[in-house]
């Protein structure tokens, strides 16, 4: 027996994003001091494993409970569901309050991965496209792997200049043989190219603004690529305050042209 799985459920399984990593905390984190995974047919190996994985960080208890999901679907339970945690013996000071926490699991059957197929592809082969997916077929179901592959595939057609490339995942389970095929639908859209650089916020210095618009005359009208305005980033910009430089300063933003991609620049 088969049944498919819609998009966005998909990518709850594949692209759990954190807003923090367990260095960072908010201000309804908790600082895990032991946890216990309860329930269901988990190996104890594999119990202990993500318990440990998790104990000595902080993290917003909803978070956690994510976290603790794709670890177990990181181990071929695909439909595994985790209850809200519970805490106890929580120290209030200092802050991150930390507590003893305990996580009911029902990790269901698991699955090993089956097919992954390719859906209106055209600019790249499908070896090409698989090759972005860092997971066998027969393996074991493994979301931060299909997770990934989809990122792989947009790196791979933003350096082709498809800024505005999209994806459609769809999961498909036999619950017969307890594999999972992954069926992915393109929309490859057009290729862009830089449009303007958009400057944000006060510049250090007089003439820094003007300095980096000037040089972005170079690059504007050339292919869009990440790459390209990596190197760019790297050559104008290592002269900030704090020696800022990076890709996380430099946000690529539709133009009114659909076919340009402009940049918005943060200044430090």
């Amino acid at each position: 027996m088969r049944f498919a799985t819609g998009v966005f459920l998909f990518l709850a399984f594949v692209t759990v994003g954190f807003s923090q990593d367990a260095g960072q905390t908010s201000d309804n984190s908790v600082k895990v001091r032991s946890l216990t995974i309860v329930g269901g047919d988990l190996p104890d190996a594999e119990r202990q494993r993500i318990a440990h994985s998790f104990q000595g960080g902080a993290y917003p208890p909803d978070e956690l409970a994510e976290r603790v999901r794709q670890s177990l679907r990181d181990l071929g339970y695909c439909y595994a569901r985790v209850e809200t945690p519970q805490l106890s013996a929580i120290d209030e000071a200092p802050l991150p309050h930390s507590a003893n926490v305990s996580i009911q699991v029902q990790p269901g059957a698991r699955y090993h991965l089956g097919e992954i197929r390719f859906q209106g592809a055209s600019l790249f082969s499908s070896d090409q496209l698989r090759r972005q997916f860092p997971i066998e077929a027969g393996s074991l179901f493994n979301a931060t792997a299909l997770g990934k592959g989809l990122d792989g595939l947009k790196n791979l057609y933003a350096e082709k200049g498809y800024f505005n490339f999209g994806a459609l995942p769809k999961l498909e389970a036999d619950e017969t043989r307890h594999t999972v095929d992954l069926t992915i639908d393109f929309d490859e859209g057009k290729p862009c190219d830089f449009g303007n650089l958009i400057l944000d916020g006060v510049e250090p210095r007089a003439g820094v603004g003007k300095a980096l618009l000037d040089a972005w005359k170079a690059v504007e009208g050339k292919r869009y690529s990440p790459q390209l305005l990596k190197m760019w980033l790297a050559a104008n910009t290592w002269n900030w305050p704090g020696g800022a430089v990076g890709l996380d300063r430099a946000e690529p933003v539709q133009n009114p042209n659909p076919h340009l991609v402009s940049i918005r620049l943060q200044f430090p």
